[in-house]
């Protein structure tokens, strides 16, 4: 009897234990939180699906492949000592974008900036989809201190007002040009400092634009010309000034012109220019391709005089006269070393002065010798440089005659400094120029610079959150294993994304970044 009261016991506290344990488990099932949502950007912590978490308790799905900083819903499998249950996990936006405002300062005529240029360090997980003036381009009638809000909305409609402090100034005075004075040119214009000694002033802008107008100077011919000098401030107010300007042609200039020997023009005759630089060359020919292109250079330097040509540019025209009549201005010298470069066999391309001095354009060479371009120009009549340019690279004929745009040419000796990377017309050979004796080099135009990637988002038509009916985009995640056919607990299944249920949210498409363009700075 004792025995069997003992073996009795024994089974009841086995069925205690067992029941406790079954209601531990079961409340512990019912602790897990079946369907959770997290904040973009959040951790997946096991913490987040009880109320409080089990020691045993841990992910059966591999949840780092989980690319928290972007909306999804993910089905998981969570284990619980040797049970295992199926819940969902929602990665949502609901924070507003962040930024700062920029400081901004108009004049009261100016176009109003885009407003996405107004905030700097604009940031959001899911990306930004507009940035608008909250009350409209805002309009100011008189100059003053202003607040100006603007709206900052995400892909999922979350948005954040920055205000902004605008200074607005009511500028309706122009600038005021000083210093004006005669201007005396003989021989070539590169020479004469248009800029000397004048100065221009605003009440408001520190560096107002000026410019001169010498559209009513005849430079070919001796006499008193008329020069206006405009000056414009950032709030477009514009001062004219006007000065005079004395052309003397050179002596050799008017001995020619009253004699009728020479009209002052590329063409002056129906000669073969190519026959004659044949000849010339016959006798410049040196040991290797460097020295005798310096003794092309030397030639055409010490063999023309400088004078200034009008009538339309044509390349062996200017070439024939540069042979015959040995003068011209830079176009001649350009084209006659072209011509004898183009004999030699030496490769050669043309170079176009951007941006234009004083109104004027220049043209020289880019020769290849030793396997890298460099600059040459045989020009004459500079009094700062009496020689030639040879074999120089772009911090050598950094001046301002040698200005030009680095990013229509090949990279030259020396490293290529971009000296302005402007969409500017790549230069071409004259249309009625007949063929050289070898083909010159086309610059080839290297594309144009990117603007930089910033965080600060364009305006654009706004998409807002979609529905689960219209999402057919499928958020992009690590491929699912199935976990059921995993011979062992240890399996580490990639969660995808499944399909929302009834009513559940679907995350809209992926955040792109934009490009901006830089504020205006102009009316």
């Amino acid at each position: 009897m004792g025995m069997k009261r003992k073996v009795l016991s024994i089974v009841v506290g086995i069925l205690a234990v067992t029941t406790v344990a079954l209601f531990a488990a079961c409340d512990t099932l019912n602790n897990l939180k079946k369907d959770v949502t997290i904040e973009v950007g959040t951790p997946i912590s096991i913490d987040a699906f009880f109320e409080n978490a089990p020691l045993n308790a841990d992910f059966l799905t591999d949840v780092s492949g989980i690319n928290t900083n972007e909306p999804g819903i993910y089905q998981i499998r969570i284990r619980i000592g040797k049970k295992s249950e199926d819940v969902v996990l929602r990665i949502e936006d609901r924070t507003p974008p962040s930024g700062e405002a920029v400081p901004t300062t108009v004049y009261m005529n100016w176009k109003m900036p885009d407003p996405q240029d107004c905030i700097a360090n604009l940031f959001d997980f899911s990306g930004i989809a507009k940035v608008e003036y909250q009350d409209g381009t805002p309009v100011f009638t008189t100059g003053g201190e202003y607040e100006v809000p603007i709206v900052v909305t995400d892909v999922y409609g979350n948005s954040a007002v920055i205000t902004v402090p605008f200074t607005v100034i009511n500028d309706t005075t122009p600038p005021v040009i000083s210093g004006l004075h005669e201007l005396e040119l003989e021989g070539n214009p590169d020479q004469l400092d248009f800029y000397e000694g004048i100065t221009v002033t605003d009440d408001y802008d520190p560096e107002p634009m000026l410019t001169f107008d010498d559209s009513q100077v005849d430079y070919t011919k001796t006499g008193t010309y008329k020069l206006i000098y405009r000056a414009k401030d950032k709030a477009g107010n514009i001062a004219t000034a006007e000065t005079t300007m004395k052309i003397k042609v050179a002596s050799e200039t008017a001995k020619n012109k009253t004699s009728g020997g020479d009209p002052g023009t590329y063409y002056v005759g129906d000669g073969d220019p190519y026959a004659i630089a044949r000849k010339v060359m016959s006798g410049l020919y040196r040991n290797n391709e460097v020295e005798t292109a310096r003794a092309i250079f030397n030639w055409v330097h010490n063999n023309l005089s400088f004078r200034l040509l009008w009538g339309t540019r044509n390349y062996e025209h200017a070439a024939y006269r540069g042979f015959t009549k040995h003068s011209g201005d830079c176009y001649v010298y350009y084209s006659c070393c072209k011509m004898l470069l183009d004999i030699a066999g030496i490769e050669n391309m043309r170079v176009d002065r951007y941006p234009k001095l004083n109104g004027k354009i220049h043209f020289w060479l880019l020769v290849k010798l030793n396997g890298e371009w460099y600059h040459c120009d045989a020009t004459e009549g500079y009094s700062d440089h009496p020689g030639i340019w040879f074999m120089c690279t772009d911090a050598q004929i950094n001046d301002r005659y040698h200005k030009f745009n680095g990013a229509l040419y090949p990279p030259r000796a020396g490293g290529s400094k971009e000296f302005l990377a402007s969409p500017t017309p790549s230069p071409t050979e004259d249309p009625m120029a007949s063929p050289s004796v070898t083909p010159s080099v086309s610059p080839s135009v290297s594309p144009a610079v990117s603007p930089t990637v910033t965080t600060t988002a364009q305006p654009s038509e706004g998409p807002s959150p979609t529905t689960q009916e219209t999402s057919e985009t499928p958020t992009p995640t690590p491929e699912t294993t199935n976990t059921e056919s995993s011979p062992t607990p240890t399996s580490t299944p990639v969660p995808e994304p499944t399909k929302a249920a009834e009513n559940t949210p679907v995350p809209t498409p992926e955040p792109t970044k934009v490009t901006t363009s830089d504020p205006e700075t102009t009316p």
